[in-house]
């Protein structure tokens, strides 16, 4: 074989887990291989992280299994049933991740919420939070706010206690934005990036480069893109599709940038409502036209949008009378919607004693959700997230 050749990863199939496993139950006495091993498979897929990062210690054989691609894939495809809070907030030097158990609010009928700390990263300067892909979060514009530069954007994933930083973006403008998107046919997970040329009264991406996560050396790639436009921090990716708000260059009209990840292609459909907040509206592209709400008002438009036909559809709701009186004077923007019957709001800052809000469309009620376990701090930006979902995916 020439030694020019790549070497190809070695893919691990279900036969392959059979033997890991065989051999591993081996060790801890006769019976213990009378258990199925597809069981075995089965148990290990549903147990929480935690517990799965503690089963690397157990053996050499058990490291393997836990470790293997065709492992952490079956894990991620049933984490999407268990899906969790996640909160994250920067203070005394440092960025906090904390998430809830599985967290259905509807289903258990709770006003209450206790979260853990999953990690702690130390930092000393701030940086933003994408929206989380299939368990990994990346930083958003970690170089720009901070200033200093050595600084880069990273990878995390709470799920494993990991992070990760980036290769530095080479560029002479001094802002970044940054997004992560996941190619569920690949299974690969993709950072897209752009560095803002600004100008008085004009604002454009430029230099749009892409990464791809788990190929060893990781390495920015130039990316084209035809259509000038300027890119806003609101961004959800559903089945492959990375979708943002953006603005166009020429004719400032208000745009939605598809990015399929797969195939690193841009495409541009008019935001006709125009939409604030990109929802995922059960397994779809949906929008709610207000960028962040308060007790004051009344109501709200709720879009959701066939791409293929770029079909859009207005739900045009009224808020219940109790919104004022629950909600107050806290200003808070949309988190996510949990299947189409339950919108979910978060304040923009963190405070003592901390709540969020769920508003059921279906009976018109609103509920507050105290989440307890962050700490007493007070007065920290904070990112609130719905339906995060546990990755075993190791990134290092």
């Amino acid at each position: 074989m020439s030694t020019m050749m790549k070497k190809r990863k070695r893919h691990v199939s279900k036969e392959d887990v059979a033997l890991t496993i065989s051999s591993s139950l081996g060790e801890y006495g006769e019976n213990s291989g009378t258990l199925p091993m597809d069981l075995m498979v089965e148990i290990l897929s549903r147990v929480p992280a935690k517990s799965a990062a503690k089963f690397h210690c157990v053996s050499k054989n058990w490291n393997s299994l836990l470790r293997s691609s065709y492992f952490t894939n079956l894990y991620l495809t049933r984490s999407p049933t268990r899906p969790r809070l996640l909160i994250t907030f920067q203070a005394e030097g440092k960025w906090s991740f904390f998430s809830s158990p599985e967290y259905l609010i509807s289903d258990q009928n709770s006003n209450l919420v206790v979260v853990d700390n999953h990690m702690d990263v130390p930092k000393d300067y701030s940086f933003g939070v994408c929206e989380p892909v299939c368990g990994l979060l990346c930083t958003r514009d970690e170089w720009v706010l901070s200033r200093k530069k050595d600084a880069r954007m990273m990878i995390c994933n709470p799920s494993t206690r990991q992070f990760q930083s980036l290769p530095k973006v080479r560029s002479r403008r001094n802002k970044v934005i940054t997004y992560i998107g996941y190619d569920p046919i690949e299974k690969e997970y993709k950072v897209l990036c752009m560095t803002i040329c600004e100008r008085p009264y004009m604002f454009k991406a430029e230099e749009h480069q892409v990464l791809t996560l788990g190929t060893g050396k990781l390495k920015w790639r130039m990316l084209k893109c035809f259509v000038e436009h300027f890119p806003h921090h609101k961004e959800i990716c559903i089945n492959g599709v990375l979708y943002y708000l953006a603005v166009k260059d020429e004719t400032r009209e208000d745009i939605i940038v598809c990015f399929h990840v797969k195939h690193e292609k841009f495409q541009f459909i008019l935001n006709k409502a125009p939409l604030s907040t990109l929802i995922n509206y059960n397994g779809k592209l949906g929008g709610i036209r207000h960028g962040f709400m308060e007790g004051g008002v009344a109501g709200y438009e709720l879009w959701d949008l066939d791409i293929e036909k770029e079909d859009w559809t207005r739900h045009i709701h009224i808020l219940p009378p109790m919104w004022k009186q629950v909600v107050g004077e806290t200003r808070v923007y949309v988190v996510g919607m949990i299947g189409t019957s339950e919108i979910v709001f978060s304040p923009f800052v963190k405070s003592n004693p901390f709540y969020i809000f769920h508003l059921n469309i279906e009976r018109n009620s609103i509920t507050r959700v105290e989440i307890q376990g962050t700490g007493p701090l007070e007065g920290q930006q904070v990112y609130t997230f719905i339906n995060h979902i546990e990755n075993v995916k190791l990134i290092m």
